[in-house]
């Protein structure tokens, strides 16, 4: 039997975003195939010393099968990008990521993901001829013309094509390199400062549109959709696409979930609500609920069917919000009462 390689596993993080680092790695080793190597490369962009030993030690603990890599990421080649997350351009240097690993394929990951799923299986995925990158289309961006119609039509690109998220990616970095993808991604991001919605994510959409395969949901599963979910089942990437749940963010199941996932992981986070978010939700919630169904009937009409469904699936979220609030709320009660009971292996992954 053919030995399988190490599957190869990125991420970016500065130190704001280490809680999200350390749970994102340790719930993807936990839930890999306990026979299958891990590199773990991590691009460091202003990680603590006490920041890499810790996470060093978790990959120690982990066993000889996890092997951790600190890579340093300098954003200052990005300085006239739009500025990111954070008021930084960190979030850009994924795109680095061809630039600065010598390996022919690799997952990269969000640091705002919890990982219940075997990522062999996606490492091992095939891609399409003509496909550098694997991802799952956007649960509320659901077009380039929702990122940019100024840009569509100025790249002559259909601005109903799909849209794709990039928090969880399979890349294809051999390929990438042939394209000179780094190159095209740095010139696109100069080119049209303030224009693009979301950094790193427009120009991977931009530069590779009609290279990307699609994934099926639960590779990027969106934090709102577990939350909209009748159950607690996981079996998925989650992403904490809104705010990050160990700073700040809406009390639901998915940030009850991550912060159960860090307390047995050995990182205690407990996320601090935003009043005012939740204020601004609520508030938006009616023009949400009434905004994505007639967005829906109109495409409809259109006859543009796929792109109904899927503005009539997130209005379906929205309307949920507003119709269902009591039902929802006894929902979540039990939701947490089962997530407080979890338990995810991460304990019997670590070995002392």
């Amino acid at each position: 039997m053919r030995e399988l390689g190490p599957l190869v596993l990125a991420l970016t993080s500065d130190e704001g975003y280490f809680p999200g680092l350390y749970c994102a790695v340790a719930s993807a080793l936990s839930a890999v195939d306990s026979a299958r190597k891990v590199d773990v490369k991590v691009l460091d962009g202003g990680l603590s010393q006490v920041s890499r030993d810790t996470l060093a030690g978790l990959i120690e603990r982990i066993g000889k099968r996890a092997r951790l890599d600190f890579v340093k990421a300098d954003p200052s080649i990005f300085d006239k990008a739009t500025l990111g997350p954070g008021q930084s351009h960190m979030a850009y240097c994924r795109l680095l990521l061809p630039h600065l690993l010598d390996v022919a394929r690799l997952i990269y990951l969000d640091c705002d993901v919890l990982v219940f799923r075997d990522l062999s299986q996606l490492f091992d995925f095939e891609l399409s001829a003509g496909k550098f990158v694997a991802a799952v289309p956007d649960s509320e961006t659901l077009s380039i013309g929702d990122d940019s119609l100024v840009m569509a039509r100025a790249m002559k690109l259909p601005a109903e094509c799909r849209y794709f998220n990039s928090g969880v990616m399979l890349m294809d970095l051999d390929g990438l390199r042939k394209q000179d993808f780094f190159r095209h991604a740095v010139e696109f991001l100069n080119s049209w400062t303030r224009h693009y919605r979301f950094w790193d994510q427009s120009a991977i959409n931009f530069v590779l549109h009609g290279q990307i395969d699609t994934l099926p949901e639960y590779w990027n599963r969106a934090s709102w959709c577990f939350d909209a979910q009748e159950n607690n089942n996981l079996n998925c990437v989650l992403h904490y696409t809104g705010s990050v749940p160990w700073q700040s963010g809406t009390p639901g199941p998915a940030r009850e979930l991550f912060e159960r996932f860090a307390s047995e992981a050995e990182l205690p986070v407990k996320g601090q609500s935003s009043g005012l978010q939740g204020v601004w939700r609520n508030a938006m919630a009616p023009l949400r609920a009434l905004a994505f169904p007639v967005a829906a009937l109109c495409y409809r009409l259109l006859g543009k069917n796929d792109k109904s469904a899927a503005y009539q699936k997130v209005a379906h979220y929205w309307l949920d919000y507003v119709c269902k609030a009591p039902r929802r709320r006894r929902l979540y009660r039990q939701r947490h009462e089962e997530i407080s009971r979890m338990t995810f292996g991460v304990r019997a992954s670590l070995v002392s």
